[in-house]
């Protein structure tokens, strides 16, 4: 007596498997992906020294709320690493405007001044979607 796979389970079952492999196929499809960014910048009397611009995949999905959206035109262009790059100070200003940090240390010695600012982006949470020629980056808030 030979026995083929799955014969023990009813007709139903390649057909269910085949709506959730569709169901899954098209949710990854439509679904944005989910970025962490970060910034850095120490400035000694008004020289930029040292910069760093993070930006990665999260490892995790958070639970967050849409917050504000910024549209870059990037006809053509659907390397995410690519548009980030080339628009980097464009989002840099849009996120800052909601949560940058800044510290100052100033000296004032025999008449001269010794500064040293530290401007942070602390890590923020962004999506990333793209329609027609535009990448839609859209800010999150946790909850």
């Amino acid at each position: 007596m030979h026995l083929r796979p799955f014969e023990h389970l009813n007709t139903e079952f390649p057909f269910l498997w085949g709506l959730v492999f569709i169901l899954f196929i098209s949710t990854y499809l439509n679904a944005s992906q989910t970025f962490i960014l970060s910034y850095r910048a120490q400035i000694k009397n008004a020289v930029v020294i040292s910069q760093s611009f993070q930006f990665s995949q999260a490892m995790h999905p958070i639970k967050a709320q849409a917050a504000q959206t910024l549209t870059i035109y990037s006809k053509k262009e659907t390397n995410l690493g690519l548009i980030i790059e080339n628009n980097k100070d464009v989002i840099l200003e849009f996120l800052m405007k909601y949560g940058a940090h800044t510290r100052s240390h100033e000296t004032v010695s025999d008449l001269k001044s010794n500064s040293l600012i530290e401007l942070t982006l602390a890590p923020t949470y962004i999506t990333v979607n793209f329609k027609k020629d535009y990448a839609i980056i859209t800010r999150l808030i946790q909850e």
